[in-house]
């Protein structure tokens, strides 16, 4: 048996989410599909779950097989997945690999547009607020993420779930087109992220108060943050290993 380290990008439109559901049509339904027409047997695994219109420039996943993946395979893979996933990289892995377990850190990106920068061709792949935004007042509020924090009030979490999550970077820029929200950490909760940006433009307009971020991250509060930006902005933007 060879295992091997496949990496996919998709677009969250089109898909309930990535991990398979009863009645709802998934990215893991979709590569399930089209693996169970080349392959004779395999087991798959993945790095992470994203949410219904949740995008992926990078998810990882690994596909256990007594058959040979070739190049041919790849191009193969990619005519019968349909044109909403896109297979980027297929190459053999150590047989122990895994790709969630093994992943040090994960990178999303969160896109906003506002009236001075919105194109009506964005919808779907961006969250349009109607106020402009500061990037200077915003990274006052994304500093509070950053180092390990109690995420209690910015998740779904189950039962006997452990809140704590570790943030490397917390971040907003802009571009021509984009104000742009970046977040790296060891892992994150169910909600986390869309739950995060929600917050932090609360903040920004006023919402709520920012000592009420620094106050629940380390003493959460009673309940969960309401304010959870919408799906289409997000992407799982990179996994280092």
């Amino acid at each position: 048996m060879k295992n091997y380290k496949i990496v996919i990008s998709y677009d969250g439109n089109n898909f309930h989410g990535f991990q398979k559901q009863p009645k709802d049509f998934t990215v893991q339904e979709a590569l399930e599909a089209a693996l169970d027409k080349l392959l004779t047997s395999y087991q798959l695994t993945y790095a992470g779950r994203t949410d219904k219109g949740v995008h992926a420039k990078q998810q990882v996943l690994s596909v256990t097989t007594s058959d040979l993946l070739t190049d041919s395979f790849k191009e193969s893979l990619n005519a019968l997945v349909g044109k909403n996933i896109y297979i980027k990289k297929i190459t053999l892995a150590n047989k122990n690999f895994h790709p969630r377990h093994d992943a040090k850190q994960r990178t999303y990106k969160y896109f906003v547009n506002t009236p001075s920068n919105y194109e009506a061709y964005n919808l779907g792949y961006s969250y349009f607020v109607k106020n402009e935004l500061s990037i200077v007042e915003l990274n006052l509020i994304a500093k509070s993420f950053i180092g390990k924090n109690n995420f209690t009030n910015y998740s779904k979490l189950r039962i006997d779930q452990n809140p704590l999550r570790e943030i490397a970077l917390s971040k907003w820029t802009k571009n021509s087109q984009y104000f742009i929200y970046t977040i790296t950490g060891n892992s994150f909760l169910h909600n986390m992220v869309r739950s995060i940006v929600g917050v932090q433009l609360a903040a920004f307009d006023g919402k709520l108060e920012s000592k009420s971020i620094d106050t629940s991250l380390k003493t959460p509060l009673e309940q969960r943050f309401k304010h959870v930006a919408p799906p289409e902005g997000l992407y799982l933007w990179n996994i280092k290993y």
